[in-house]
């Protein structure tokens, strides 16, 4: 198994761009710059503060959270990516490709199988440092990152831009993000900011906590999330929603929060500033909570929806296709 884990593919033939990802740049440069040099060993230090040393670019990967994939493929990495987790869809490209169990409890043997020279993950729960250290012990190089802003999330693609040796096209795509970023701070940097709850999943209420990316989204978007504990989620009471008593309400639907009731419907609810004025809508669990390409879309939609009045229309939020979201 040792033997298999250390096998390393040839490099696949480089393509053109077939991401399909909003985001990422027209000719953007496919070679690495003269501190990575083709072949040549790179390192990184993960968000453990483990050291990850490769002894080429990584050419190919196992993302076992789906926000990597997409990032990947918004790189137009597509064909690195060797394998996925049982619950990952996009991009598209990646759906014929060998399973090797779920994000938080992936199979080191089939992961082995696919002979990856890097795996990725999200720091979470205790199962996935579990999974990390079953790789490890494979002598699979893995590189474990956190997510919950976008400053944290440009500085996980410019480590992945390393560690493939690309840094120049993860230069390129985080310039593209920021640019569409920077255009929506503009437009709402003198607006009033409604307070906004994010319902992760009802019942048993949780919401979005202060350590979140979806508290920066909803703060590049010009809102501000009403919950204030710290933690990327938060077990709220009735009452605490109460007190809140937010001007929006926003309720995720994906697999953390599959069918939830309308506010509107649930008793107390129809009390909240929010649910009273009409300010309640679903929006889509891979757009929110998956620290990934796609959120910079989030932010885009939301900030139209709580200032329609800059863009002169009143749009509807898209409507949710599920995905995974961060543990």
């Amino acid at each position: 198994m040792l033997a298999l884990a250390a096998g390393l593919a040839t490099p696949p033939a480089a393509r053109a761009n077939q991401s399909g990802q909003p985001g990422v740049p027209p000719n953007a440069a496919h070679g690495p710059d003269a501190a990575t040099p083709p072949g040549g060993p790179v390192s990184i230090t993960d968000d453990t503060g483990r050291e990850v040393r490769l002894p080429h670019p990584a050419r190919r990967i196992v993302a076992l959270y789906g926000a990597f994939n997409e990032l990947l493929a918004a790189m137009d990495l597509t064909d690195r990516i060797a394998a996925r987790t049982a619950a990952d869809q996009e991009p598209a490209a990646i759906r014929l490709l060998p399973v090797i169990g779920t994000h938080m409890r992936p199979s080191p043997e089939m992961v082995a199988a696919v002979a990856p020279d890097l795996v990725l993950q999200m720091e979470g729960r205790r199962e996935a440092g579990e999974a990390v250290e079953g790789l490890r012990a494979l002598g699979i190089p893995v590189a474990v990152f956190r997510v919950g802003s976008f400053d944290e999330l440009f500085g996980v693609l410019r480590r992945v831009g390393a560690l493939t040796g690309e840094p120049q096209r993860a230069a390129g795509l985080e310039a593209a993000l920021r640019a569409r970023l920077d255009a929506v701070a503009a437009r709402v940097a003198d607006r009033p900011r409604p307070t906004v709850f994010f319902e992760v999943r009802h019942p048993n209420l949780l919401a979005a906590g202060a350590d979140s990316i979806v508290t920066d989204i909803i703060a590049r978007a010009g809102g501000r999330n009403c919950v204030t504990a710290e933690g990327r989620v938060a077990r709220l009471s009735e009452e605490e929603l109460l007190r809140l008593n937010p001007d929006v309400y926003l309720l995720q639907r994906g697999p953390m929060n599959p069918e939830p009731e309308p506010p509107a419907a649930r008793p107390h609810y129809a009390a909240l500033a929010a649910v009273r004025a009409g300010r309640v809508r679903d929006v889509d669990e891979a757009r929110y909570s998956r620290p990934g390409p796609r959120a910079v879309d989030a932010v885009e939609e939301l900030a139209r929806y709580l200032h329609p009045d800059v863009w002169g229309t009143t749009p509807a939020i898209p409507a949710p296709t599920g995905g995974q979201a961060a543990p």
